[in-house]
């Protein structure tokens, strides 16, 4: 009897192990229970949102990290510790790149050569946002006829409002519209005539005529006032060709412009500006917008097929200035030649305006504007210009 007690207890105990290790056998293989699942996805879950935010939300970026836009004409400080003023005022518009300055959080120093100062830090607004500002403005929904009513009209009002003398021609980069306001009136050419010399003077390389490494040397009938840097360098220097060229289109150098006028020739030079336009009158100081930009046309075209236009082409947009065109449309790359002669009240630009879409050349020509407004009055007309051409089909 004791020993059938035994062996059922023992069958017992084997039934209770077996049917144990079965569940969890089970349990094994169904997984884990519904509220653990629930509670495993929900963490993953946030793991996936917390990672998707991280890649998907940009680093705000500071002023040093783009372009910023001067929002208020202003004079650089020359050194940050003294009161010293620049001569030069950056307009409203210009386009600058910044540096931090040790221990300062209002000041900064713009990036430049040559250097061009410090400015406050709060008088700065990223270019993205002149650049979004543009692209809503293109509605391309103008025929050619309804362009050119609607921008005579825009340059009218301007004209009525502002007064002066105003011509300018514009023209697509592929040739598909071009405009004329006063196109072919002949005005004064200022500095802006140095753009088709510097063109010629480049051809000239091309050709083999002229050695870009040829010394010319700086004597004193050549001195003269006005714009460069060779004014304040003693006479007797001795300067390439191809230097004196770079200095005419980033400094607009006065002496530079002589010194290789008198070089390849002057009526040489008139005879090119008739080569490129029959129009164009027999005398470098005198010109038309439609004529000037055949001249910035060359240059863009011939960029890729001459090494030495292509120079020219990069010296055009690390021009030292901040005015015309450019400063007028900060939402836009600008590439262009200014040229002003206050004594005559004349202020000229020859440009390339480098959209996306529709890139153009544009001339504007002004004068009777008093010194305070003649240089500005460039920029208020690219923007009627522009905001024109973003309608046009």
């Amino acid at each position: 009897m004791k020993k059938k007690l035994f062996v059922l207890l023992s069958l017992f105990c084997i039934l209770i192990v077996v049917s144990f290790l079965t569940i969890k056998k089970v349990k094994s293989v169904a997984g884990p229970v519904p509220e653990k699942v629930e509670k495993r996805k929900e963490i993953s879950a946030s793991k996936e949102v917390l990672a998707e935010k991280k890649e998907t939300t940009p680093e705000k970026k500071t002023v040093f990290d783009e372009a910023q836009v001067v929002t208020k004409e202003v004079h650089p400080k020359v050194t940050l510790t003294g009161t010293e003023l620049s001569e030069d005022a950056l307009p409203i518009g210009t386009v600058v790149k910044v540096k931090p300055v040790q221990g300062q959080d209002q000041w900064v120093e713009i990036i430049s050569d040559p250097k061009k100062g410090f400015i406050e830090k709060d008088i700065l607004e990223p270019r993205e946002i002149h650049i979004e500002q543009r692209e809503e403005k293109r509605k391309p929904t103008l025929t050619q006829e309804a362009f050119k009513e609607n921008l005579d009209k825009d340059l009218q009002e301007f004209v009525k409002e502002k007064g002066g003398d105003i011509s300018i021609y514009a023209e697509a980069v592929d040739q598909s519209f071009s405009y004329s306001y006063n196109g072919d009136k002949i005005n004064r050419t200022a500095s802006s005539i140095k753009l088709p010399f510097i063109t010629y003077l480049m051809t000239l390389i091309d050709e083999k005529k002229i050695d870009l490494n040829t010394q010319l040397t700086y004597t004193a009938n050549f001195k003269l006032d006005g714009t460069g840097i060779i004014q304040f360098e003693p006479v007797g220097g001795q300067y390439s060709v191809g230097k004196l060229a770079e200095l005419v289109i980033r400094y607009s150098d006065n002496i530079a412009y002589v010194m290789l006028l008198n070089y390849v020739g002057e009526q040489e030079f008139i005879n090119y500006l008739g080569r490129l336009d029959s129009a164009s009158p027999n005398n470098r100081a005198f010109s038309s917008p439609r004529i000037l930009t055949k001249a910035m046309n060359y240059v863009y075209t011939h960029q890729d097929k001459s090494k030495n236009i292509n120079t020219l082409y990069n010296w055009l947009q690390q021009s030292i200035f901040d005015d015309g065109v450019a400063v007028g449309l900060p939402g836009v790359d600008v590439a262009h030649k200014t040229g002003w002669m206050p004594m005559y009240a004349v202020s000229n630009d020859i440009a390339l305006v480098k959209d996306t879409k529709k890139p153009y050349f544009v001339t504007i020509m002004t004068g009777g504007y008093d010194e305070s407004y003649s240089e500005k009055s460039i920029g208020d007309i690219a923007k009627i210009v522009d905001n024109q051409v973003l309608q046009l089909k």
